[in-house]
């Protein structure tokens, strides 16, 4: 019977044996957001909580001296007693914490640093600046203990908040004393965090022998984790940023692993992904924009979702996604001229982004009058997932009557006959296609699609090293590359 009910879940809750195995149980249901399992515990156990709450706010030493610890045991106690309060109406362990937190610089830490974590989640890193600055201060006379656990974690709080702002001049020192600190305290976790933020704060300044510095310093840390894998790949980014790391760059991901394509073997098993690298991270509150942007596009919302564009777009001057995004919402609402300038802001801060180049094209003749604006339309539409295979290709067809020199239609075209299992009409239209074409992009990924399913061949292999040819697509390269080494034409997705 026993083996039953742990299959279908009616084993009988295990009765904790001592207060301290409440506590965990508690603080296991805080962590995991269980609101359930914290209601019921704290229901189950309120005399056991009244009795002994208050002392465990005295934090023990053993905790003290582990960071991960230390963040789990005040979350519980936060935890236990908003549950106190709001479900049992028990405010009295809510109030003596927030009493003791007065007295109880640890408990008081533990209280801010939440509140700035719920602000930065927010994506409001000034007002989480606020908290985090009076407090590293109020801390910074503590020794012993957690002490420094406390202070290396304010601080890179502090430097998180300052990155996000824009500001990774700032954030750098920060995030050195950060790292000093998880030194001193032989938190290696902390040591790996902290430099890996401190890699790309240097990196966001353009400052790649420093960046490639701190890299190496980085995969000596993920060595002492037992990191050995990750280790070997940061030394190989620390030689890229080191000789000059391009704006943009396509790399590899095989299972999962990331690797540069130098890195790939000439034999691939298992699922290969194209991706890109760019020089700098982006900025959260950019990222967030640009996503609320995407969704509004979505709903045919495009003059809302220019807006956000165009604040992401200040916000970050890096970024290309505003500017990409934003460059195909001015097509959308029949600004090409406009889109063309965005393009052109995309392509500086990331070349070969995405379909820029290409787009750029398109946008630039339906400005000029050379192509109808319908033709951007249907390959807008071409993109909707629940459009069946002979709607596309009607569709695809209608638009080439109106806009008969237009390569990537003929792109779309081929691929359509291909999934229809008409090879040979794909092949004409790709040919078709690559005679019109001479923007580069577009040209490399008709020579791609054209080779993919071609024989091994002298003319396949002028195919494959036209498609790697500077100014062209990055991830039709890339692929051109693999299908070169691998000999075969395999698929490959990105």
């Amino acid at each position: 019977m026993g083996l039953f009910n742990r299959l279908f879940g009616r084993m009988g809750r295990q009765t904790p044996t001592s207060p301290e195995a409440v506590r965990e149980l508690l603080f296991d249901a805080v962590q995991s957001q269980n609101d359930a399992a914290l209601i019921r515990l704290c229901a189950e156990h309120e005399a056991l909580l009244l009795e002994h709450y208050p002392a465990w706010l005295t934090v023990p030493e053993s905790i003290r001296k582990e960071p991960t610890h230390l963040q789990r045991y005040g979350q519980g106690l936060i935890g236990i007693a908003q549950c106190l309060a709001q479900t049992r109406n028990r405010p009295e362990m809510l109030q003596r914490m927030m009493g003791a937190s007065a007295d109880n610089p640890i408990v008081r830490w533990q209280e801010t640093r939440e509140r700035a974590n719920a602000l930065m989640r927010g994506l409001d890193f000034e007002g989480a600046l606020s908290l985090l600055t009076p407090e590293a201060e109020r801390i910074q006379s503590l020794s012993g203990g957690s002490a420094e656990s406390m202070k290396a974690m304010t601080l890179g709080q502090m430097a998180a908040c300052h990155f996000q702002e824009g500001r990774a001049e700032t954030a750098l020192p920060l995030f050195r004393q950060a790292i000093d600190l998880c030194r001193r305290g032989s938190d290696h976790e902390g040591v790996v965090a902290y430099l890996e933020n401190s890699f790309e704060a240097h990196r966001y300044l353009g400052q790649g022998v420093d960046a490639a510095g701190v890299a190496m310093a980085l995969s000596v840390a993920l060595e002492q984790v037992g990191q050995e894998s990750r280790a070997r790949h940061i030394r190989k980014v620390a030689e890229i940023v080191r000789a000059g790391e391009p704006l943009n760059r396509v790399v590899a991901e095989l299972d999962g692993v990331p690797l540069e394509l130098d890195e790939l073997p000439a034999l691939i098993e298992g699922r290969l992904q194209f991706i890109f690298c760019r020089n700098r991270l982006t900025l959260a509150r950019t990222t967030a924009l640009v996503e609320r942007g995407r969704a509004l596009g979505g709903e045919g919302r495009y003059g809302e979702a220019l807006e956000l564009f165009q604040e992401a777009r200040r916000i970050d001057s890096y970024s290309p996604e505003p500017r990409y995004e934003g460059a195909v919402t001015l097509l959308h609402l029949q600004r090409a001229s406009e889109a063309v300038l965005w393009y052109d802001e995309a392509e500086a801060l990331a070349p070969g982004w995405y379909r820029c180049r290409a787009e750029r094209w398109l946008a630039a003749g339906i400005a000029a009058g050379r192509i109808p604006y319908s033709a951007f339309a249907v390959m807008r539409t071409l993109e909707l997932p629940n459009l069946g295979a002979e709607d596309r290709l009607r569709l695809t067809c209608q638009a080439i009557v109106e806009a008969p020199g237009v390569p990537e239609l003929q792109l779309q075209l081929g691929r359509q006959l291909t999934a229809l299992d008409r090879k040979d009409e794909a092949r004409e239209a790709l040919e078709v296609g690559l005679a019109q074409a001479e923007e580069p992009d577009i040209r490399s990924r008709l020579l791609i699609e054209l080779a993919a399913d071609a024989a091994p061949s002298a003319d396949r292999d002028r195919m494959l090293h036209e498609a790697m040819a500077p100014g062209g697509n990055l991830v039709a390269a890339a692929m051109a590359r693999v299908l070169l080494h691998a000999g075969t034409g395999q698929r490959l997705v990105h």
